[in-house]
């Protein structure tokens, strides 16, 4: 039992010690944005911050399938609320910027943590987005995005949500 307490203790130690070596100096008064090295989604929603880095770990993650007009890249991620963002990208295989509405195979959106609601870019006549893929490759994805989305199942009377200032990056799950 004595050699378990001491073991237990050196544990302790050891996680305690590289945690405070990972720790980072967050000079909030630094105007540079410290950018994760994983995957993450950042954005402004209607005038909102979005981030899903909470306590410093990304909730973000996302997959690579398929081939060619096929390729399918999903890229999902929550803030500390319960938001969401999800980037579904159909046939997007090289870097460009891309438009997003109602005819295309790719989707923008945005889903509050209530009322059953997504705001995309799928469905509706009258909205649209805009995706700048800066990096793809068949392990990451990275780029920015905007756009303007409402709730496909109420296309008429249904509010908009504006999603501006996005970035993201995914490093696939295999």
């Amino acid at each position: 039992m004595k050699t378990f307490k001491s073991i237990s203790k050196l544990v302790l130690i050891a996680f305690t010690i590289v945690l405070s070596s990972c720790s980072k100096d967050n000079d909030s008064s630094s105007s540079t944005p410290i950018t994760p090295s994983g995957s993450y989604i950042t954005a402004t929603v209607d005038g909102a911050s979005f981030s899903t880095s909470i306590a410093g770990i990304s909730t973000a993650s996302g997959s690579r399938s398929g081939s060619g007009e096929f390729t399918l890249i999903q890229v999902v991620g929550a803030d500390i609320n319960s938001n969401s963002i999800a980037i579904n990208l159909l046939g997007i295989t090289t870097t460009g910027t891309y438009t997003l509405n109602a005819d295309s195979d790719s989707v923008l959106a945005y889903t509050p943590p209530t009322g059953g609601l997504s705001y995309s870019t799928g469905g509706c006549s009258d909205v649209s987005g805009t995706m700048n893929v800066t990096f793809i490759d068949n392990t990451k994805i990275e780029g920015t995005f905007s756009f303007t989305g409402k709730d496909v199942d109420n296309c008429a009377t249904s509010a908009t949500k504006t999603v501006t200032n996005g970035s993201f990056r995914c490093v696939f799950v295999n």
